[in-house]
């Protein structure tokens, strides 16, 4: 694992931390890019565990630390596409292939509208964890989210816990999907698991992998 610092076009420093399979470089897959949800960062919450499960099966695994991080309420949503766009740019420059994006939580909202805030659709694969709990505390932020979710495309894996008190799991991914017309979105509800994953840790990550591995090479 390598500490590495980007900077995004307004000037924003954000550490994360780069994790890299082993063996034959040559047979490694297109990297994932891991993004927090609110209260995380890099080095704490899904966004710590979940490369381990990456790189064991080739894929190196970019987590990044947002403008926002640590925070517990949302701030500066209108400029995450900046910071989304500084990690994809250092994926790309480092390793040649276009990313897959893996949010949890509040990051999801984020990834939703990378392309409608950038004008950048060069990522087509994305995977959402634990989606639609900012409609609870931010109904105008999942209300722009949705409006976002036009442009998005390629395909999309949204992992709802099957056992999550804190959102509606099945509307909010049902409204993803009517929402994101151009982009093939499939949805698991994981059995047993709740906002955060607890003691399904390892099932998240096969999940997860599982479904690149027949939608990314």
């Amino acid at each position: 694992m390598d500490l590495v610092t980007v900077k995004t076009a307004d000037n924003v420093e954000l550490d994360g931390a780069l994790y890299l399979p082993g063996g034959d470089a040559a047979e490694w897959r297109a990297p994932i890019f891991a993004v927090h949800g609110l209260t995380w960062n890099f080095y704490r919450g899904p966004m710590r565990w979940l490369p381990a499960s990456f790189i064991a099966r080739g894929y190196p695994c970019l987590s990044l630390n947002m403008r926002d991080h640590d925070l517990d309420q949302p701030k500066d949503f209108e400029l995450s596409h900046h910071d989304l766009r500084a990690g994809i740019d250092y994926l790309i420059e480092r390793f040649g292939r276009t990313p897959a994006i893996v949010g949890h939580g509040y990051a999801n909202n984020k990834i939703i509208s990378y392309s409608a805030q950038s004008g950048d659709d060069r990522i087509d694969c994305n995977v959402l964890a634990t989606l639609g709990s900012v409609k609870k505390y931010r109904p105008d932020i999942w209300e722009a989210v949705l409006q976002s979710a036009g442009r998005m495309r390629g395909k999309a894996l949204v992992v709802q816990g099957a056992i999550d008190e804190l959102i509606e799991a099945k509307p909010r991914a049902d409204e993803l999907v009517a929402a994101a017309k151009g982009c093939k979105v499939d949805v698991i509800h994981l059995e047993g698991g709740n906002h955060y994953f607890h003691g399904k840790e390892t099932e998240l990550g096969s999940a997860i992998v599982g479904w690149l591995g027949k939608n990314r090479t």
